[in-house]
């Protein structure tokens, strides 16, 4: 695994911008997590928060802490805001969340990271070593959760559930992006993006989609010569075609009971996104001379920011 499941900003860079987004699918209970651990190093409202999304509820919320409640250790990285911690071996939440408390402990099997290299720390590639508005990585495409969660009087026992957990960095998200996530196969994982950045005082559009399959990993992005052949883009749901080298992609998004959760702009939480956890995805790999590899989620997680 990556340094990036790391701090990679901190507190001394002004109007910037960290955050953690790790989920959690429970299918035998029929539930989904999401809790994004972040902090705002802007000079009017810098903080630290989470921002909690369940999908009982199909609700989201944000919760606020001042930044001496914000705290890490390196090696091995352990992130802590207030009562609740992240690292490499699970989580623990305890806060309120709109009056109702959640407590939970969560234990984290094996990560599974995309493939790196010196050149290729991240899905970023050589573009990681270059100033960029908003930062992207992915620490683990998979990785098994066990433990239990209380929401208020309710409670559940989490046995073998999905997870997965990605991060961004920088001053702001991209002015236009759709994203999409789903690991709900037994053996399989993907995550997409395409994205319009600033690019040396222009706009620029990149993507990227990383496939792992019956243990290979399928990669495809803008910056390594894979080719957006196709792309259509309304109010909750997208459509793309990727092709590389005697390969394509055809992947179709959907959201459903999308909830607003909060994004940084010019490091500050000001902005806002729709994000769904429940939408659903359908994928096609097409190899010359290869059985196809055809995924179908009902439980993919969903941004669309157009």
């Amino acid at each position: 695994m990556t340094k990036q499941f790391g701090v990679m900003v901190g507190l001394d860079k002004q109007a910037a911008f960290e955050g953690w987004f790790s989920k959690i699918d429970d299918r035998e209970n029929g539930f989904m997590l999401s809790i994004i651990w972040g902090y705002s190093t802007h000079q009017n409202t810098k903080h630290a928060f989470l921002q909690f999304q369940d999908s009982f509820h199909h609700n989201t919320a944000y919760i606020q802490y001042p930044l001496d409640e914000l705290k890490w250790e390196k090696d091995p990285f352990v992130l802590q805001i207030g009562n609740n911690e992240l690292s490499k071996k699970g989580i623990h939440l305890d806060f309120v969340m709109n009056g109702v408390p959640v407590q939970g402990e969560f234990r984290f099997g094996t990560f599974s990271p995309i493939k790196q290299s010196i050149l290729k720390p991240n899905i970023m590639g050589w573009l990681t070593f270059f100033p960029n508005e908003c930062n992207h990585s992915i620490i683990s495409m998979y990785h098994n959760v066990d433990g239990n969660i209380k929401i208020g009087n309710q409670a559940w026992k989490v046995q073998e559930a999905d997870g997965y957990i990605e991060k961004d960095w920088g001053t702001g998200f991209p002015k236009e992006y759709v994203w999409a996530q789903a690991n709900d196969w037994k053996k399989s994982s993907v995550v997409f993006s395409y994205a319009t950045v600033p690019m040396l005082g222009k706009y620029a559009k990149g993507f990227f989609l990383v496939l792992q399959h019956d243990e290979k990993e399928y990669r495809f992005s803008s910056i390594e010569g894979s080719k957006l052949t196709d792309f259509h883009v309304s109010q909750d749901a997208f459509q793309a075609i990727i092709k590389k080298k005697g390969c394509c992609i055809t992947l179709k998004a959907k959201q459903f009971n999308p909830v607003a959760l909060a994004a940084p702009k010019h490091g500050e939480m000001q902005s806002y996104i729709k994000e769904s956890l429940d939408g659903t995805m359908e994928l096609t790999l097409e190899m010359k001379n290869q059985m196809p590899i055809t995924l179908s989620s009902q439980r993919a997680s969903i941004d669309v920011h157009y």
